[in-house]
């Protein structure tokens, strides 16, 4: 997904489609620090843990999260969905269907 996006907007994006599947304290964690853009302090200090607990439940959240775009890939097909979508909002219909054309082949996965 690196290819399309800068990482904080991916892990956001993988968050509003997986998030629920993390535990709730994990969800936490993990929208103080991406949603709310808290440093690994602030939320050490805030939920009484240590630095580390918090470094480590946001890097397994995003393994987490990466794990399960690998194998439904559901990010990877709303992004492509927003293109066809971008594709064909065009006067020149004929050329943008060749071209989505060759977008959805490209992808036998899907």
């Amino acid at each position: 997904m690196g290819d399309y996006m800068d990482e904080n907007v991916e892990f956001t994006m993988l968050y509003d489609i997986y998030g629920k599947l993390l535990t709730k304290k994990q969800q936490e964690i993990f929208e103080e620090y991406y949603l709310y853009n808290l440093s690994l302090r602030e939320i050490a200090e805030n939920k009484n843990i240590s630095y580390q607990a918090v470094r480590d439940s946001i890097k397994s959240s995003e393994v987490t999260l990466k794990n399960f775009e690998n194998v439904t890939h559901t990010l990877d097909l709303l992004v492509k969905m927003k293109k066809a979508y971008n594709l064909c909002d065009s006067e020149d219909l004929n050329k943008k269907r060749q071209q989505l054309k060759r977008l959805l082949k490209s992808e036998d996965d899907i």
